[in-house]
């Protein structure tokens, strides 16, 4: 597990060690045996990049009973849905709308799950994510001040809806074995650091302010803070009833992660580099389904890739575990509008 590997987590966050591995390290095929036939899967983000190439392999391994689809845009969704009818035509592959800028269409989807899903979820990657060079604020819904949009979606929202999804995971009479939740997360996160804004202050006030505003830095924080939340999450969760884990799937072509950046000059840097780094989605996207199928109970509370990794390196420290104690605390609350706080008790048994 992640939380013995401290002494590697040094080395790990350094870029030369990202480096070597983006270069020399590929991503091994996923072993024979494993099998989504029968079962209920659903990926977030897959409309283009990583989301749609993990569908492509979910398909690969089944077919599963039902592969949803999860996306912003459900006319962007079908049209990469009908590529992959085309290619597994005897598959039941649905689209439903997501928007995790957006609370009430998290509620919405997770409902949807609930009453729609027959039986129980197998297995769900949350891939959905985005990066915002300048500051912007999700929409207000009435649940206090709408968040920075990059803490909204790759935070806030992300662990809303991996709180909300729990419930269907778990096992069934008739589908014993434990369900998969893998929480997609970045190299961004190993080195970031978290500023204590002091006792009287809220974290997640603290970085929501557009004053000073860097969106690199905003995206690194919020892909530490999710991993943060995952590893606690896992600690409050039986892996006998879900496995969950982080997964890292590296610096990769094509994924849209641009389409936030606004600046041409930035843009132009990280597509240089990304041609020369990245690795193909359909080898990234092998990394989800190694953390969100094949890797096993040891993977729990995890950042994982195809092995089980080191956390980011702020989350070694006593510093460090208490300001993730506290921001899990503040999620919970600001998320208690939507039910978080009773999925917790009942974790509690």
């Amino acid at each position: 597990m992640s939380a013995q590997l401290g002494k590697k987590a040094s080395q790990q966050a350094s870029p030369l060690h990202n480096i070597s591995r983006q270069l020399f390290q590929r991503v091994p095929l996923i072993p024979a045996g494993i099998s989504l036939a029968g079962k209920t899967a659903l990926v977030t983000g897959t409309n283009i990049g990583l989301g749609l190439e993990c569908a492509r392999h979910f398909l690969q391994l089944g077919p599963p009973k039902l592969l949803i689809m999860a996306v912003r845009s459900p006319e962007k969704g079908e049209k990469a849905a009908s590529g992959l009818r085309a290619e597994f035509p005897a598959a039941n592959i649905q689209v439903w709308q997501l928007d995790l800028a957006s609370f009430r269409s998290i509620q919405a989807f997770s409902s949807r799950c609930t009453s729609e899903i027959d039986g129980r979820l197998h297995a769900a990657v949350l891939n959905a994510g985005l990066a915002k060079m300048k500051f912007e604020r999700a929409a207000d819904e009435g649940h206090g001040t709408p968040r920075e949009i990059t803490t909204q979606v790759n935070y806030l929202s992300t662990a809303l809806l991996a709180l909300l999804l729990l419930p269907k995971l778990r096992p069934s009479i008739t589908s014993p074995e434990p369900g998969r939740l893998s929480i997609v997360t970045s190299d961004a996160a190993l080195g970031c650091k978290l500023e204590d804004p002091g006792a009287t202050t809220k974290i997640l006030d603290s970085i929501d302010m557009p004053r000073g505003y860097d969106g690199y830095h905003q995206y690194c924080r919020s892909k530490l803070l999710v991993t943060m939340f995952a590893a606690r999450l896992a600690e409050l969760t039986d892996p006998t009833e879900v496995i969950i884990n982080c997964s890292n799937p590296g610096a990769t072509k094509g994924t849209g992660f641009l389409d936030g950046v606004d600046s041409w000059l930035v843009n132009t840097v990280i597509s240089m580099l990304y041609s020369i780094l990245g690795r193909t989605a359909a080898d990234a996207s092998r990394i989800y389904v190694h953390s969100a199928l094949v890797l096993g109970r040891e993977s729990h509370g995890s950042f994982t890739d195809w092995r089980i990794n080191a956390w980011p390196v702020v989350m070694y420290s006593e510093v460090g575990r208490q300001l993730a104690e506290r921001v899990w605390n503040e999620t919970i609350e600001e998320l208690a509008f939507a039910g978080a706080q009773e999925v917790i008790k009942g974790l509690e048994h």
